[in-house]
């Protein structure tokens, strides 16, 4: 497989398409050539090349417009303009609306070379920079997707930290795979026999939590995931800070939502815990920060979902662009939950879905979407009901402007018992 830097070539002459394609790839250069301005944005999305050759002057296409599109919907994206008739100033617009050079006709192939010689020199820098671990190994056996700079870049930290067995902490929104990245940190640290204990401290049963932190501290041995690591109260933290330091059986991992430091800053999380876990931070990127990666997201979702219902539902490249432009509320999460709810609405088992479609279909779930995953991080009904008691109070207290008297009285509770509640569910509130 040819891994070299792909260049996609957009220029209404058919000869200049060949010729270069020609010359380039006799460089060990990957090409492909499109004749026509108006498809570039698809084939963009579809390819995600290494660079762009844009011809300025086209048919039905004005290339300084398209430029500026080409820079709207792929930031990142490099641009060289091919200028023809001499037009400098035209060139020089294109350089300052975000092309990195130009290059006038007629074409001197010397020139075009040695002006694209750096992406060889990236492309090598980038490959040796990559651990030999992330080339071979195949991460898609993990769930592990993406090949954006941001999400390789991650991956080789991981794997640097991975054999340290320190205590590790993992950052991210809601919906980034905290869990998932925990959990391929354990199976590349440990041998198949030792196992991945997690713990979710969002349920705010703090004592039932602390004492299953407890058990697997003294009991177990593999990885322990304690998930909302921040959720825990000062006593909370302190005993987690504790085993910490009296066994070392255990291979910690936690996560958090917000910022400990932040939290630190505030007084609201113990130094040396602070201090412990923070030993080697990783942060997730947002799905919107890396959105080079969607397409492979949304292919291996469609992989997994057409295979459990035996369909063969595939999305044309204007979605894939439509998906790839989407906020993301709840990152790859709501993604893998679109493309799988997808699947299973579409009355037929072969069926392309078009970008119009597949808008509708959003404005339609995406509320259904959040929902869902707001549910979805509770392993228990009783974590749900302590959740709804927590906002159901929050909301009281608040609007009673924290007046124990009336919201015990509101509640058919007695301000003891209120105040118990309130100590119970870890809120933070000055009683």
């Amino acid at each position: 497989m040819n891994n070299s830097p792909l260049l996609l070539i957009v220029d209404d002459e058919k000869t200049i398409l060949q010729t270069l394609k020609e010359v380039l790839e006799d460089e060990q250069y990957r090409v492909e050539i499109l004749d026509e301005g108006q498809k570039t944005l698809d084939v963009i999305g579809k390819l995600i090349p290494d660079l762009v050759l844009l011809d300025i002057f086209m048919p039905n296409c004005n290339g300084l417009e398209l430029l500026e599109k080409i820079k709207k919907e792929y930031p990142q994206q490099k641009v060289m303009i091919i200028s023809g008739f001499g037009n400098i100033q035209i060139a020089i617009e294109a350089v300052k609306k975000g092309a990195i050079d130009f290059i006038e006709k007629p074409l001197n192939l010397d020139e075009i070379l040695t002006k694209i010689k750096f992406l060889k020199d990236e492309f090598n820098l980038n490959s040796e920079k990559k651990p030999k671990e992330i080339i071979k190994q195949n991460l898609e056996k993990y769930g592990i997707i993406g090949q954006s700079y941001l999400f390789l870049e991650l991956i080789q930290q991981i794997n640097q930290v991975a054999k340290l067995k320190l205590p590790l902490l993992i950052y991210g929104q809601h919906g980034t795979g905290k869990s998932l990245l925990a959990k391929y940190v354990h199976q590349i640290s440990f041998s198949k026999e030792e196992d991945f204990h997690l713990i979710n401290c969002s349920s705010l049963e703090e004592e039932g939590t602390l004492k299953k932190i407890e058990d697997v501290f003294i009991n177990k041995t593999g990885s322990l995931f304690i998930k909302h690591v921040d959720k825990l109260s000062f006593n909370g933290q302190k005993k987690l800070l504790s085993y910490l330091e009296l066994y070392k059986n255990i291979r910690v991992i936690t996560s958090s939502c917000s910022s400990l430091y932040n939290k630190l800053k505030e007084e609201k999380f113990n130094s040396s815990l602070f201090h412990k876990l923070n030993a080697t931070p990783l942060e997730i990127p947002p799905l919107n920060k890396r959105r080079y990666d969607i397409p492979l997201l949304v292919d291996y979702f469609l992989r997994i979902n057409n295979a459990k219902l035996n369909k063969n539902i595939v999305l044309d490249n204007k979605s894939i662009r439509f998906l790839r432009n989407h906020n993301w509320q709840v990152n790859v999460t709501e993604l893998k939950i679109v493309i799988e709810k997808l699947v299973q609405i579409t009355d037929k088992n072969e069926q392309i879905i078009n970008s119009e479609t597949l808008s509708s279909y959003l404005e339609e779930k995406r509320s259904q979407v959040i929902e869902e995953q707001s549910f979805l991080r509770f392993n228990s009904l009783k974590e749900a009901t302590n959740e709804f008691e927590k906002n159901f109070l929050m909301y009281l207290l608040k609007k009673n402007r924290y007046d124990i008297k009336q919201v015990s009285d509101r509640l058919d509770l007695t301000p003891i018992q209120l105040r118990d509640k309130i100590l119970k569910l870890n809120l933070e509130v000055k009683l």
